[in-house]
């Protein structure tokens, strides 16, 4: 059962601008923050630049437009339909480490049950592992390609990485959510199913309103959405880099 998530005004007043501090601390703390209210007139990208350095995404834009799309059915695994998305941190397939942090905020909410952004702390399902287990995650190198629905784009690359990966005194996890990978072995396959059952007994649930902001950190959280079914549903992502 996923718990749910009380808001935090983590902006500076009328100033429009991020509390900085404030969400660097509950990023440390929990691996998220989840901003409310948002003032008119904020400036999402300048501000989060703030906390790094936006990143372009598979197409080249620096905000990509969440929502449903007419060519894209539930028969594909996509976040533009409406169909749940599994447990899942972000870019796990691409070259080079995976952007820091992503960050949502809401257009417009569907009007339906449904559509929640739900999270949960890797690092701590990590620390359950056996020594022997996580020694093995590391030194164990998989081969990446693109989702189907980008190799439909012609986006083609290939990356190897552990599942964990030390980084100085911090850890990458990365966590697939389906076959962007060819060699799944006994290994993989069991780290997926645990990691799986841990994120079902311990997600939060946010369903990110309109003039909210929601932030977490992507080397840390496990993130997955909800099934909805009203359409009109239209959040806007942005990936940040490393802390600057």
């Amino acid at each position: 059962m996923a718990e749910t998530v009380s808001p935090i005004d983590l902006t500076a007043g009328s100033t429009a601008e991020l509390d900085l501090p404030r969400v660097k601390e509950a990023l440390a703390r929990d691996g998220y923050a989840y901003v409310r209210p948002v003032p008119e007139g904020f400036d999402y990208v300048g501000q989060l630049s703030r906390l790094g350095a936006p990143i372009p995404q598979f197409d080249g834009v620096v905000v990509r437009e969440v929502r449903p799309e007419s060519s894209v059915d539930n028969s594909v695994y996509s976040a533009s339909n409406t169909r749940e998305l599994m447990p899942h941190t972000e870019w796990f397939e691409y070259p080079g480490n995976p952007p820091r942090y992503v960050a949502l905020w809401c257009v417009r909410q569907t009007e339906g049950p449904g559509g929640e952004t739900t999270l949960a702390d890797a690092y701590e399902f990590v620390d359950r592992l056996a020594p022997d287990e996580r020694r093995r995650l590391e030194a164990s190198v998989y081969p990446w390609t693109p989702s189907a629905v980008l190799q439909r784009l012609g986006i083609r690359f290939e990356a190897d990485h552990p599942l964990l990966e030390p980084v100085g005194d911090e850890l990458i996890v990365r966590f697939p959510c389906d076959d962007r990978c060819d060699s799944f072995d006994a290994l993989m396959d069991g780290y997926l199913a645990r990691g799986r059952q841990f994120f079902q007994d311990h997600e939060i649930a946010v369903r990110i309103e309109e003039r909210a902001l929601l932030v977490w950190d992507n080397w840390r959280m496990m993130h997955a959405r909800h099934a909805f079914t009203d359409r009109v549903r239209h959040l806007r992502r942005v990936l940040l880099a490393e802390h600057v």
